[in-house]
């Protein structure tokens, strides 16, 4: 092989497969035309010729970026959420377990090398936990890098005028901050609660050691996991479709009004089922929480209570904020003139 086609070939390793042979045939050419240009205006044509002309052309590396862009799992544009989402769920799981680690000392008053075993323990599950978390935001956000038009990104980086900052925001711009850390914990719920359902129950520490009581969750909620599976991919891909499109349009609020009276409509109907999760004085019989067993099973039943409740009125806000918009929006349209 000559020096032209091992640079080819070098360029070629950093190319799709899907379209390699084509760009690099190009590249042939061009090279070719420049080498046959360097020709006729020196007349002979060696080596040093050839070096000097493909290290004008640029390294390999770079060619092979002009023509399909640099290649990321999280690019520049995703990079600030993927950050900010990464930030908020590593805080809230190091939270919880600190305050549970805390509880639990203080329960079991233990100390010397028990004590350091069960921080051991407690460390060594957060960073399990930190892990399997931040394997689903990347995988999650290399996706969205996949999914999402990048050009858009590109011409808003060029078009950027200082004057928007004085204009006042359109409400009918898609928040992308918003879309992208609602679709993460979606993701995070379905990956939870379809696959691991046996890390959802009540834990403590016990003379240093850590106790989980599991199941918590009855076969109740699990009769009503595939309508909730139902409605969280709806969610998904409205939430996808949102950060394609960049704006809200009327298609979209009308899918969201739907999605939030299917989820009222669902929370209602698991309020006036069966229970869905269920903890009895039984299982903390024997343990540190026995003498508080009363008060730990009334707040393990009510607490489903309030989660529903907040999404009922969570998602009435968003129906009627959605109806007030589609209003609004149909009224603040006249009707085309007639000429």
């Amino acid at each position: 092989m000559n020096l032209i086609d091992k640079y080819i070939a070098e360029v070629g390793k950093h190319l799709p497969r899907r379209n390699r042979a084509d760009i690099e045939a190009e590249i042939h050419s061009t090279l070719e035309d420049m080498l046959e240009e360097r020709k006729q205006t020196q007349g002979q044509v060696d080596d040093a010729t050839i070096i000097a002309l493909l290290k004008e052309y640029g390294a390999p590396r770079k060619v092979a970026e002009s023509y399909v862009g640099p290649r990321y799992l999280i690019g520049p544009r995703m990079y600030p959420f993927f950050e900010m989402v990464t930030r908020i769920v590593f805080a809230v799981l190091i939270a919880v377990t600190v305050v549970g680690l805390v509880i639990g000392l203080v329960q079991s008053s233990t100390t010397g090398s028990e004590f350091l075993k069960t921080v051991g323990n407690s460390a060594a599950g957060l960073v399990s936990g930190l892990m399997t978390a931040f394997g689903n935001i990347v995988l999650v956000f290399a996706i969205l890098e996949r999914v999402l038009p990048k050009t858009d990104f590109a011409k808003e980086m060029e078009d950027w005028d200082p004057k928007e900052l004085a204009s006042e925001p359109d409400p009918d711009r898609v928040k992308l901050g918003e879309q992208i850390f609602e679709l993460v914990f979606l993701v995070l719920f379905l990956v939870i609660f379809n696959l691991y359902p046996e890390v959802l129950g009540f834990g403590f520490f016990d003379e240093g050691k850590w106790v989980f009581i599991t199941p918590v969750l009855t076969k109740a909620f699990f009769s009503y996991l595939p309508w909730i599976n139902i409605l969280m991919v709806l969610q998904i891909g409205l939430n996808v479709y949102l950060l394609r499109q960049g704006v809200w349009n009327v298609t979209a609020r009308i899918a969201n009004i739907l999605l939030e009276l299917a989820n009222i409509a669902l929370a209602i109907v698991i309020l006036q089922g069966p229970a869905i999760v269920s903890l009895k004085s039984e299982q903390l019989a024997g343990t540190p929480l026995a003498d508080a067993a009363d008060f730990f099973v009334k707040g393990a039943n009510f607490l489903p209570m309030l989660v529903l409740g907040i999404v009922i009125i969570v998602s009435s806000i968003e129906v009627v904020q959605g109806v007030l918009r589609l209003l609004k929006g149909r009224t603040s349209s006249p009707y085309p003139a007639i000429k």
